[in-house]
């Protein structure tokens, strides 16, 4: 009993088919040359199954899927998921824009519609109204500059030609001249038309033509010798750091600037260093000097080694000599000094 009455609603699903979850609706997509987009249709219901559905262009009530220009492009998604009847259209063109009805079969009143714009590649208009200067140097390389105003936009086709003989120098597969020279550079934004040029020389001075479907720009390259560049050397000495600079100049490498230097700090701290050992040294001859004087002697007239009368000038001078005893108090070393003087006197009278 409980399997009729399973097998019942099955029956009942299959037979109400599958209702649009965006019933008579249309969507706005917008899409772009050379890149791909989804057209979205689905059922309610993630569980329904249809058998057969449609895709047609409004007004021409044509079916894409008879359509030859859509051979190989068109790719759905009801194999996985039955009730996801979305279509994908890959290889976009500009032909490809218009109003697309998606129905669960022919003859439904349940239909949702999709208005597709497909944005082809229009040259940059400040480009096309003047020509651009590019300069670039013998043996290297260069950018001549050309995009869309879509970066997202594909152009059908792109071609790059010198004006002056008007030869086709990408695609440069036939011209042996640019073969292996030339490339375009967009590899992750379809929009960048801009030609990469290597190992240039004189002979590819000139007028550039950039063309996408006969529309064009126009830019001028100046091929020149690479300038030399001179390199002077310059310092200037701070107490708290030093700066270098590198000067490039096409002028003569004779020309060296310095600036003068002040005192660096570690002279100061030497001599300062130097004063005070010097300090010290004199205060430590001074106290060996003071020292000294407490172990002198001094010779009195009584001592018989001098009571005798000098011979000659050389003794006169050298009884004249002061010799000091130690004295224990300042008292007594002015007791001697002043009995020496006395003594003196007499030797010399």
């Amino acid at each position: 009993m409980r399997d009729c009455f399973y097998i019942s609603l099955l029956m009942l699903h299959i037979s109400a088919g599958c209702n649009l979850s965006n019933d008579q609706k249309t969507i706005e997509i917008t899409g772009y040359t050379g890149g791909s987009v989804l057209l979205p249709c689905s059922c309610d219901d993630p569980k329904s199954t249809v058998k057969t559905f449609t895709w047609e262009i409004v007004h021409k009530w044509m079916n894409v899927f008879e359509h030859k220009k859509y051979t190989g492009r068109l790719e759905l998604f009801n194999q996985t998921s039955p009730a996801n009847l979305s279509l994908l259209i890959s290889d976009l063109r500009e032909e490809d824009k218009g109003i697309y009805s998606c129905k669960p079969h022919r003859s439904s009143h349940s239909f949702t519609e999709v208005s597709l714009t497909v944005k082809g590649c229009e040259l940059n208009h400040s480009l096309h109204e003047q020509t651009v200067d590019v300069t670039g140097y013998l043996g290297e390389s260069v950018v001549l500059p050309c995009f869309c105003t879509e970066p997202l936009a594909k152009p059908d086709q792109i071609t790059w030609k010198l004006v002056k003989n008007y030869e086709e120098i990408y695609p440069s597969e036939h011209n042996e001249r640019y073969k292996n020279r030339c490339k375009l550079l967009n590899q992750t934004n379809p929009g960048n038309l801009s030609l990469h040029l290597s190992s240039l020389t004189k002979e590819d001075q000139g007028y550039y033509e950039c063309s996408v479907s006969n529309r064009f720009i126009f830019i001028r390259l100046h091929v020149k010798e690479k300038p030399q560049a001179h390199i002077i050397y310059s310092s200037t000495y701070q107490p708290s750091q030093q700066t270098h600079k590198l000067i490039t100049t096409q002028q003569p490498e004779d020309r060296i600037t310095h600036q003068p230097h002040d005192i660096p700090l570690y002279y100061v701290i030497l001599m300062a260093v130097f004063a005070s050992v010097l300090s010290l040294a004199l205060l430590a001859f001074i106290y060996w000097r003071y020292k000294g004087g407490e172990n002198k002697k001094v010779v009195t007239s009584e001592d018989p080694k001098l009571s005798r009368e000098p011979e000659n000038e050389d003794e006169v001078e050298y009884s004249s000599v002061f010799h000091v005893k130690k004295a224990s108090t300042p008292a007594a070393i002015q007791k001697d000094i002043e009995e020496y003087t006395e003594y003196a006197s007499i030797n010399v009278k």
